[in-house]
């Protein structure tokens, strides 16, 4: 790159991310992500592609870490899609589960708030009576 490239902040539309993701599939068929990682000529392309497909300039360290942000939601999301009662409306692009597994979740986050506040109380109890 010369020192007149500029670098883009991207904002990441559901087209965008789409595009990226093709481009991160292509470079791995084409055997440029022999592990678990790109090599060089790898990260030219997905970088060069994705100027090429969206008009934007972003670095690699911009672009990796999109990939892991992604890679961490997708791993949850899995984990969730596995759950009972729990599956995928690709008609509304949403979670579907049913009431009750809703309100389980629920109850389970109102239990962790209300724990999470009762330590922090506790906590600054126990400081201020032995301080």
């Amino acid at each position: 790159m010369d020192e007149f490239d500029t670098h883009d902040k991207a904002s990441w539309t559901k087209a965008i991310l789409h595009t990226f993701c093709d481009i991160y599939i292509k470079a791995i068929e084409r055997g440029m992500r022999p592990n678990t990682y790109f090599e060089k000529a790898g990260w030219k392309f997905v970088i060069q592609s994705f100027k090429e497909q969206t008009w934007l300039s972003l670095t690699k360290a911009h672009l990796k870490n999109k990939w892991d942000v992604i890679k961490k939601d997708w791993r949850v999301w899995k984990k969730l899609i596995a759950e009972t009662a729990v599956g995928w409306s690709t008609e509304l692009g949403t979670i579907s589960a049913t009431d009750e597994w809703w309100k389980a979740k629920f109850r389970l986050v109102f239990i962790i708030n209300s724990l999470t506040k009762l330590f922090v109380i506790l906590y600054y109890l126990l400081i201020y009576y032995y301080c």
